[in-house]
Order: C-alpha cells, then sequence, then structure tokens
C-alpha cells in the first residue's frame, strides 16, 4: 500500500470548478480533469460541515458517529453546546489505522485535536490554537507563521477588501505550514483543507454568478490562488500517490432566510418566554416542537427534555401534522420546503436515539435558520450571498476511470473509495 492524499475544498459545487477549471481561472484543475474523475457528489443532510466532514472521517452514517450539527443539546437539558471532537462515536480514520503516518491539515470539526501518529491542526470552528495542534511543539512555528484557522468573520464582513486579503494570506500561510510538513516527516496519508472557499462564497456568491459585479474579478482571482494550492500541494506528491479532491457540500445563492421557530411558534408548537431571553431555556411548558440550526426539528419528549410534554402516543400524530405544514410552506406562491425526512429515512445506527425527528431541505434560494426569538418568519440576510447545499459537492479521483467511481457518489463513501484507492483496486 503506498500513499495518498485529500484535498478538501470547504463549499465549493461541482459546477463551479467544473467551470472555473474550462474557463482558465483553475488551469491545474483542468490539467487533473485529464488525469482522473470529477463527479458531484451528495453531502450530508443536513449540508452542515460538522455532519459532512465528521461522514467523510469515520465513513459512516451520523446515526452511527453521531453528530447532526454544529450544536446539540446537553442530555436531559435544553441547554446548547457547541461541537466537540469528542462528541465523535465512531473512529477517524487515523485511529482506525494508527501503524500510518499522518499529515492532517484544517480539517474541520475535529477540535480540540486528539493524539494521532503524525500532525492534526484542527479546521473551523477552533477557538484556540493551542487545543488545535497536535502534537504542542508546532505552535511555536505556526505562531510564528502567524497561522489563522479562519478568517475574522466581523472584520471581513464590513469589507470586501480586507476579506479578500486575509483570504489571501490565510490560505499562503496554510500552503507554507503543509509544504514544511511534507517535506519533514515522513508520512503515508496527507489531508489537507482549504476553507477560505466556502467563506467567500458565503458573503460573495454574487460575485461569482454576475459577471458585472464589482468583485467578480477579485473572486476569481481568489479561486486561482486556490488552484495554484492545489498545484503545489499536488507538485509535494508522487506520481504513484492517491489523490483525491472533494468537498462537504455544495453552494447557491441566498434569496431569503426563513425562521423555523419563528414558524412553529406561529403555528402554536412552540411556546417561549420571551422575556428575560434565554436562548432555550426559555422554553415554556405545553410546547410540542422545536429546531435547532440550521434544518432539525425535534419533539419536546417527556422524559428528555425538562418541560417536555409530547407523550409516545402523540409523537406520529404531530411528526404527519407538522410534516404537512412544512410541505406546504409558500413564500410569494413558490413552495419553501422541497423535502421532509423522518429521522428514520436518513439515519441507522446506535446513536440514531439523538438525531432530529425531522429534518428539512429547502427549495432553491431559502435558507433555513432556527435562531430563536426573530419577529418575522421570512427575512433577508445583510451581507451573505450564497447558502450550503446537499446534491452537489464534487469528488475527483486520480488516476482511475469513469465506472471506478460510483455514479451516486456520498460524503459518507469517500473514505471507504479511498482506501481502495490506496490498495490500488480502482483503475
Amino acid at each position: 500500500m503506498g500513499r495518498g492524499a485529500i484535498i478538501g475544498l470547504d463549499g465549493v459545487p461541482y459546477g463551479l470548478v467544473e467551470d472555473l477549471a474550462h474557463r482558465g481561472v483553475m488551469p491545474n484543475f483542468r490539467e487533473l480533469l485529464d488525469e482522473g474523475v470529477l463527479k458531484p457528489m451528495r453531502s450530508s443532510i443536513p449540508a452542515v460541515s460538522a455532519v459532512s466532514w465528521s461522514s467523510m472521517m469515520t465513513g459512516a452514517n451520523p446515526g452511527v458517529h453521531g453528530v447532526y450539527g454544529y450544536t446539540e443539546f446537553l442530555p436531559g437539558t435544553y441547554v446548547v453546546a457547541y461541537h466537540s471532537s469528542r462528541w465523535l462515536k465512531a473512529p477517524p480514520f487515523w485511529r482506525r489505522d494508527p501503524s500510518k503516518r499522518y499529515i492532517i491539515i484544517n480539517l474541520p470539526a475535529t477540535y480540540p485535536a486528539g493524539e494521532v501518529n503524525g500532525v492534526l491542526i484542527s479546521g473551523f470552528v477552533a477557538p484556540d490554537l493551542e487545543r488545535a495542534v497536535y502534537p504542542r511543539q508546532l505552535l511555536e512555528e505556526l505562531r510564528e507563521l502567524n497561522y489563522k484557522v479562519d478568517v475574522d468573520y466581523v472584520r471581513a464582513s464590513s469589507s470586501p477588501l480586507l476579506l479578500f486579503k486575509e483570504l489571501a494570506e490565510t490560505l499562503k500561510t496554510r500552503v507554507e505550514v503543509c509544504r514544511r510538513l511534507v517535506e519533514r516527516l515522513k508520512w503515508d496519508i496527507l489531508v489537507f483543507v482549504i476553507t477560505g472557499t466556502d467563506r467567500l462564497e458565503h458573503f460573495l456568491w454574487d460575485a461569482y454568478m454576475d459577471e458585472g459585479h464589482e468583485w467578480h474579478g477579485e473572486f476569481l482571482e481568489y479561486f486561482r490562488h486556490v488552484d495554484e494550492a492545489i498545484g503545489e500541494v499536488v507538485n509535494l506528491l508522487g506520481e504513484d500517490d492517491a489523490l483525491m479532491i472533494i468537498s462537504d457540500h455544495g453552494m447557491e445563492h441566498l434569496e431569503v432566510n426563513v425562521n423555523l421557530n419563528r414558524l412553529l411558534e406561529d403555528w402554536g408548537y412552540l411556546k417561549l418566554e420571551r422575556e428575560p431571553k434565554r436562548s432555550y431555556n426559555a422554553i415554556r411548558r405545553g410546547t410540542k416542537a422545536f429546531a435547532l440550526d440550521p434544518s432539525r426539528v425535534y419533539l419536546n419528549r417527556v422524559g428528555r427534555y425538562p418541560r417536555g410534554s409530547v407523550e409516545k402516543s402523540d409523537e406520529e400524530r404531530l411528526l404527519e401534522e407538522l410534516t404537512e405544514l412544512f410541505r406546504g410552506l409558500t413564500w410569494r406562491g413558490r413552495r419553501v420546503i422541497r423535502r421532509v425526512y423522518r429521522r428514520e429515512e436518513l439515519y441507522h445506527g446506535d446513536a440514531v436515539d439523538k438525531a432530529p425527528d425531522l429534518v428539512l431541505v429547502p427549495e432553491e434560494g431559502f435558507n433555513l435558520r432556527a435562531g430563536l426569538f426573530r419577529e418575522e418568519v421570512f427575512e433577508r440576510e445583510e451581507g451573505l450571498s450564497g447558502k450550503h447545499t446537499e446534491w452537489d459537492a464534487l469528488l475527483y479521483v486520480r488516476g482511475v476511470e469513469g465506472d471506478a467511481v460510483p455514479d451516486n457518489p456520498s460524503i459518507e463513501g469517500v473514505l471507504p473509495l479511498f482506501q481502495r484507492l490506496m490498495e490500488g483496486e480502482p483503475s
């Protein structure tokens, strides 16, 4: 078995790289297209990086690895906790085979960084660089290079110029760290993820879609930098090293936000103590259902939540009612929800009891949100123009023919495919 590398492009849809490769914006990717296969890939549902990257690194369904979003309730409470790598209930690939040596750079949903045979630098969300790095001896070098896990959202959202500057600097440093580690260490598997792509698309997707947009040229220029980074990483590999390039989800234009908890309040399923506003601890008795970001709906079950009010005998009726209401939701004559999934339609495994009862997939342009205390169901988004999609992530595999890659690949199928590629099976 030889070496292998996975390059991740967070949030990049299949259609964008195909377009920019053929337009000459991404010449390195265009060259790679002649050497392998590029296909659209299904993301996780919901298409959230914490879920999709967890599915990639474990090769497992969320019902097995137990991650359903960036936030979860602490057991028996309405207290929301932010994602931790310790939530993962299935082993990631570097724990499955600790005999191999790994270099893992900027992989989301791995914070805090745990022990690995090699190097692990967590991707977002990683509030403390010190806890995002293993081994700790690498910290001093990263700080000297001014290594950043992510761009400054607040500052960047107020200034596109600052956003492009931070994106370029962050990417340049990340490539330099990758080069140093690959040249310094004996390694078997390299994972290198670029997350600035997702940030740019969220803020300025309209700059990609509209050639007359004032930032269209800068958008393309950043993807030229991304393509150069891909070229530099590929040049660090041997010709016989396995190579995959993937994204965790796609992206499309954001037209309007849909506030699910506001909807549930209006329909009478959610009752909140509005003063003081105490997050989910404001849920009152009599609440039947509530939502967590971005599109997860939970029944307020007796015995599971402190003020649970839904008995087991009422669950099916409530799920049917909510499904019909969501299916019938419209905005300006357009259907809002494309699909309403029951948990058992999406998830299987020992962690299914943590899964949401319903998961919603919106129609194009609708961005589902679960923030509490919103005054309107439909709100325009200031400062953001791109939103995640479930169906058009990308999968590229070097050195194979088309029939070696499934026709309808999924993010949880990446790891098994990569392992076969490392063993030289696909051809």
